[in-house]
């Protein structure tokens, strides 16, 4: 267009006879408003092809952070929920444990009242015993600790995934902005009509 065509009209209106001359010239106007309507639009897809590729890495970004959240939160699930179940199993064992202790030594004081000496000893090693094995695997502070932590966790994750749609939201807007810009620009930049030809 730019070598060949375009210079080829040219000289086809320069060298037309005078009354064919403005039908040349409007000839070399379209051809060249095409050949600029094409560069715009090549242009256009070339933007196009630019930001649709910036947004692959964040379309994959967001899909795996909420695959690894899903995970995550499944994961917690399938760890918490049978450990809770243990640990109550666990404390109606303890509370058992302990009624049966207190009979067991009231049985005892009981039936050994003429050996005063042997139930207190007994009695006391019996308590330190129990006292030790009653105690739970899991200190309840831990639990208490490790379940807020948890809970402060999925608030963290879910308040962080807001911020993220709410930047996306603004950026998505910033976007539409600068497409319209570009298409006002674009729209004005066309309504220009290249000067005729001397």
């Amino acid at each position: 267009m730019h070598t060949t065509t375009n210079p080829a009209k040219a000289t086809a209106v320069q060298t037309a006879p005078q009354d064919q001359q403005v039908i040349k010239a409007q000839e070399l106007r379209h051809l060249r408003a095409a050949r600029d309507d094409l560069e715009r639009r090549v242009h256009d897809l070339k933007l196009t092809r630019q930001v649709t590729m910036q947004s692959l890495p964040s379309i994959r970004l967001v899909q795996e952070n909420d695959k690894s959240l899903v995970t995550k939160i499944n994961s917690t699930l399938v760890n918490t929920v049978p450990l809770w179940e243990t640990q109550l199993a666990q404390s109606l064992t303890i509370q058992r444990s302990r009624d049966a202790a207190k009979a067991i030594r009231e049985a005892n004081d009981l039936t050994n009242e003429l050996l005063n000496k042997n139930a207190d000893n007994l009695r006391q090693t019996n308590r330190e015993v129990r006292e030790q094995m009653e105690r739970g695997v899991f200190d309840i502070e831990a639990v208490k600790h490790a379940n807020e932590q948890l809970i402060a966790t999925i608030q963290d994750s879910l308040q962080i995934a807001d911020a993220g749609k709410a930047k996306r939201a603004a950026a998505e807007e910033e976007l539409r902005k600068m497409e319209a810009e570009l298409r006002d620009s674009l729209s004005a930049a066309k309504a220009r009509e290249t000067p005729p030809a001397a």
